[in-house]
């Protein structure tokens, strides 16, 4: 969020590799959301939904999420995505410890057990890659302008 904030209203809306870092933000709204509803998935023994748009790298899922959180407004965008973090959180930290790790029968589609583990790891993995790839963006825009 704070790499987002330092972005100019035009960066926050300029194309990166096909997503602008709006568009990021709207993602990770969504999947913050997501995970809560896969979560609740594997603790019944079911497998998330949005496994079926695997086969398709989640476009369907991604579309949307960019069309759902449309939003132009970088502070409003930001406002969601820190809610929608919270609730994660909060959702999360209701779980008992067996529950974050325990096999609940629930094979996700590489073949290994789903966990809500993982399900936080994948997440935290997507913001990671999110804030580097907006980060090196913003250091080739520095450096085409020099």
């Amino acid at each position: 969020m704070k790499l987002i904030l330092s972005l100019s209203d035009e960066q926050f809306l300029s194309p990166m590799e096909g997503w602008a870092p709006r568009d990021v933000a709207a993602h990770l709204i969504g999947w913050n959301s997501l995970m809560i509803d896969a979560a609740r998935s594997i603790l019944a023994g079911r497998a998330p939904s949005y496994y079926d748009d695997s086969k398709n790298d989640y476009r369907n899922i991604n579309a949307g999420f960019t069309n759902n959180f449309s939003s132009q407004s970088k502070p409003a965008l930001l406002a969601e995505l820190g809610s929608s973090m919270e609730k994660f959180e909060a959702f999360i930290a209701s779980l008992s410890e067996e529950e974050l790790t325990s096999d609940h029968g629930v094979i996700h589609y590489s073949g290994v057990p789903a966990t809500i583990g993982r399900i936080i790891d994948s997440l935290a993995g997507d913001y990671q890659y999110h804030t580097r790839q907006i980060f090196e963006w913003l250091i080739g825009q520095q450096d085409n302008t020099r």
